[in-house]
């Protein structure tokens, strides 16, 4: 049994709150007009069977230019959860008014047995707020549980569901408010109109989750649910990149628990599809050791060449005895680039003469079209040397089109690279053209 101990006297809490500007306008001006709340107080516990409390205190206007004060008169509002009430101030700038709770409001800060109510006003841009704190008193309440068993594959997600209800005052039992909070092993989800809840969890082994309320307002039984938890795999964290050069990158965390005696490893297979959903076909696998009961997470990380746009995914297929899981899918694509034109003139040329390079980058989307913009870089190797060696660049014009001329000193190749790509593109390089250079 969870003991909710509520002694609480009712309440009559003083609060005194400047208007809440934001930074910047505060470092401009300090002499703006500001609304304060003085001697906020809320005058009685609520509870799902009295959910009402009065309010009172007063809101006056202050003008730092002028260091005067006046009562702010007219509308303002009191939020509790989602409820918003209007309220009003009299001439003295005197409010005293009945709010009703929702009853699903969560517990504020450390002390979990209160709720507050927010207030705000506004008169001429000028703003004020406050928070007052509201004590809370537990009801009886208890909740049903659909089952108080689960089974399932290790990985997959569990659900705890029921229904909670409260008893009145006349002893009959009523469906608890939309929003209470449940918990069930550690994760948590909120009543509906019909006090219905499902929480929902991934099985990570055989356990006992403990199902209570987790919320001021109820005070509950908790009811244990036995987890029966069968061998079974779960991926997390993946990633799938394709890098400037034609390849993508897949990582993911690889889980596997209850894994029955004499397996020694599980196949993770890389698949590709063109559109996330169809057409699954496995482009890699990776074998990863494995051994009988829970198994620390491992770490998958392969490269593949890039298979197009599309998408990429793990999967460990399973077996009879091993539950099997997969990624999501991830869009893994960059757009191709090419240099489908590319020439050096002339050939021969003199020593000392000029050597004009010019060409074209594109870019595939639908089709392909002029890359405008980028900036290419064109290398230089000498006739009998493997090296390359970086000359020069430019930058390409609207219609793709680019050019620049170098001083012929040697015989040898010359070559346009788009390298490196910017993160959207692959990169592309030109033909070879080779410049025979004469004494």
């Amino acid at each position: 049994m969870k003991k909710h101990i509520r002694t609480v006297l009712c309440a009559v809490t003083s609060v005194t709150a400047a208007l809440a500007m934001p930074a910047a306008a505060q470092a401009v001006d300090h002499t703006a007009p500001f609304l304060s709340f003085d001697h906020v107080a809320a005058a009685s516990v609520v509870s799902l069977a009295y959910p009402d409390t009065v309010v009172s205190g007063y809101i006056t206007v202050h003008d730092p230019r002028t260091g005067s004060t006046k009562p702010f008169t007219g509308a303002f509002t009191a939020r509790t959860g989602s409820v918003v009430t209007q309220l009003a101030t009299d001439a003295r700038g005197r409010f005293e008014s009945r709010v009703t709770v929702s009853g699903a409001e969560n517990g504020d800060g450390e002390d979990s047995y209160k709720t507050s109510l927010h207030l705000a006003a506004e008169a001429d841009g000028a703003r004020g707020e406050t928070s007052v704190p509201v004590p809370v008193g537990a009801v009886t309440a208890r909740i049903a549980l659909d089952s108080p068993t689960l089974t399932g594959p290790y990985g997959t997600d569990a659900r705890v569901s029921g229904t909670v209800t409260w008893e009145s005052a006349d002893g009959t039992w009523k469906p608890v408010p939309a929003g209470a909070a449940i918990s069930a092993g550690g994760a948590s989800a909120r009543t509906d109109d019909a006090g219905r809840f499902t929480v929902v969890q991934p099985l990570r082994g055989d356990t006992t989750w403990k199902t209570r309320d987790n919320t001021p307002w109820l005070s509950t039984t908790n009811m244990n649910v036995t987890v029966d938890t069968t061998a079974g795999t779960a991926f997390a964290d993946f990633t799938a990149e394709a890098d400037a050069d034609k390849n993508v990158k897949v990582k993911a965390r690889f889980d596997r628990g209850e894994i029955p005696a004499g397996v020694t490893s599980l196949t993770v297979d890389v698949q590709y599809s063109p559109d996330g959903a169809t057409g699954w076909t496995t482009r890699q696998s990776v074998e990863v050791a494995t051994g009988p009961g829970d198994n620390a997470p491992a770490r998958v990380e392969t490269t593949l060449h890039y298979p197009g746009p599309g998408f990429v995914r793990m999967q460990y297929a399973g077996t009879p005895d091993v539950h099997g899981s997969a990624t999501p899918a991830v869009r893994a694509v960059r757009t191709p680039t090419a240099v489908p034109v590319f020439n050096a003139a002339p050939e021969p040329v003199g020593k000392g003469g000029p050597i004009a390079l010019a060409g074209k980058l594109t870019r595939q989307h639908r089709a392909w079209e002029p890359f405008a913009g980028q900036t290419v870089h064109y290398y230089f190797r000498p006739a009998g040397e493997t090296a390359w060696t970086l000359m020069g660049t430019s930058q390409t014009g609207a219609d793709g089109a680019f050019a620049r001329e170098f001083t012929a000193e040697r015989t040898g190749f010359w070559t346009a690279r788009y390298a490196p790509a910017d993160a959207t593109h692959f990169q592309a390089a030109s033909r070879v053209a080779e410049v025979v250079v004469t004494p």
